[in-house]
């Protein structure tokens, strides 16, 4: 019996055991029935009661299972628990809310460990007892498993046969007849920053840049199986030559969109392969190698909305017209180079920013660029020094951080920041504004679609 990370977890997403010995009170002193505390940089807003103790942390816009959500009596709606004289705060999707309250913010959820374990022996019959620091999103007993947590995603977004929620980030893709392994890969989970604060130190070179709301595209030049005629696959067989060529795909988040490598794929959100509009933007500056990691903006070619009100200072397409920089723009924000052994080299953000400006690609908008400790100078490296940097940096008006986006037209939340440390290591890290995730919540209660929960 042990808590475990399923094959298809988020990071982002994932339950975590945590010890909480101080609270603190909530700063309006006036409410006396609510208290706070800090979880992995997280703000969480408990009941007055709460004790020192184990306890389940569930981050924000994960769902929680509805069946443990029942058993605990968590639901809004007392006839959905087990004991219908009881209510908790959960409506009946199971969603963990981002929410403000009399100005204090919460980004989670906490519940006694001991209400989980105790779950845990109503399913299986079997003690167990929960330790300290584990993440989760599933239970694993007798090589079955069942989940408790995972990334929330409205049901009417879901189309049959296509991936789950992050599935396939950082991972290479299945089936394709004709990709080579190690040659092409997804891009990598971008990881709350609060989760892991102590990433950032004083002395790293970093890099900010604006975090854009639209839908991932990934465009390559990589090795790929060459299809063989009769002679070449003689002297393939005779003296175990191959006969690879680099050749080009593109893809969105998780599903490969060229028909010659993919022939299950469908057109995707709304009817619309947005994403061979931005190839024919970048395809002809990939060199041998090359995958090129940017995110579409803007609208698409049906009029619609990428992302809905965050315009980029694009305008709605008319007619058959569809323009790169009017209707909707392609920012880079990433770029590898992969050898033929399948070694992939990580551009620095610095080099992609001068790579794009020097062939006249767009890059996303680049905040800051130096030293870690050089942008809040008055911060003492010994005292608490990474969780000040995070705790500065989420205010920081320089960034337009809880401010509205600065390059959309219309008046909509910015979504925030990514920070990357010059390691060469292939991560980079997220801070979201939590007006954006506020004005996310509320259209996850209205069910509305979102592309990047489909491609």
């Amino acid at each position: 019996m042990k808590l475990i990370k399923s094959k298809n977890a988020n990071v982002n997403y994932l339950a975590k055991v945590v010890r909480i010995e101080n609270f603190k009170p909530h700063t309006d002193p006036e409410v006396t029935r609510l208290k706070c505390c800090v979880i992995d940089g997280f703000n969480i807003i408990c009941g007055i009661d709460s004790e020192p103790g184990l306890y389940i942390y569930f981050p924000t816009a994960c769902c929680i299972n509805p069946d443990f959500l029942r058993y605990a009596n968590l639901y809004r709606h007392k006839e959905l628990n087990n004991d219908p004289e009881q209510s908790g705060m959960f409506d009946d999707n199971g969603r963990v809310k981002a929410i403000r309250l009399r100005g204090e913010l919460s980004e989670g959820f906490i519940l006694p460990a001991i209400m989980l374990e105790n779950y845990i022996v109503s399913v299986t019959n079997v003690n167990y007892e929960a330790e300290e620091g584990i993440e989760f999103d599933s239970v694993e007993h007798e090589g079955k498993t069942f989940w408790i947590n995972k990334k929330y995603i409205p049901k009417n977004t879901r189309t049959p046969g296509m991936p789950g929620s992050g599935s396939s980030r950082g991972k290479q893709p299945k089936g394709l007849d004709k990709l080579i392994e190690n040659q092409f890969r997804f891009h990598y989970d971008t990881t709350l920053i609060k989760k892991c604060p102590n990433v950032i130190k004083p002395n790293d070179l970093i890099s900010i840049t604006e975090k854009v709301h639209g839908t991932s595209t990934i465009h390559a030049r990589v090795l790929c199986k060459r299809e063989l005629n009769w002679k070449q696959k003689i002297a393939k067989w005779l003296t175990g030559c191959e006969f690879d060529e680099y050749d080009y795909l593109y893809s969105s988040r998780s599903v490969i969109k060229n028909q010659y490598y993919n022939k299950n794929v469908t057109t995707g959100f709304y009817g619309v392969d947005v994403w061979a509009e931005a190839d024919k933007i970048i395809k002809p500056f990939l060199q041998k190698g090359m995958t090129i990691y940017a995110e579409i903006v803007g609208f698409l070619p049906t009029g619609s909305y990428i992302q809905k009100g965050y315009d980029y200072g694009c305008t709605m397409p008319l007619g058959d017209s569809y323009k790169l920089g009017e209707h909707f723009k392609v920012l880079v924000y990433r770029i590898t180079m992969t050898n033929v052994d399948g070694v992939v080299h990580e551009f620095s953000a610095r080099e992609v920013q001068q790579y794009c400006k020097n062939i006249g690609l767009d890059c996303v908008t680049e905040y800051y660029y130096g030293f870690a400790k050089d942008l809040y100078p008055e911060l003492d490296p010994s005292e608490h020094w990474s969780e000040n940097f995070i705790s500065k940096l989420a205010n920081d008006k320089r960034f337009y951080m809880e401010m509205n986006s600065p390059t959309c037209i219309n008046k909509v939340p910015h979504e925030g920041v990514v920070i990357k440390s010059e390691n060469m290591r292939s991560e980079a890290f997220k801070l979201k504004c939590f007006a954006f995730l506020d004005k996310e919540g509320k259209a996850l209660d209205k069910g509305e679609s979102n592309i990047e929960d489909e491609n």
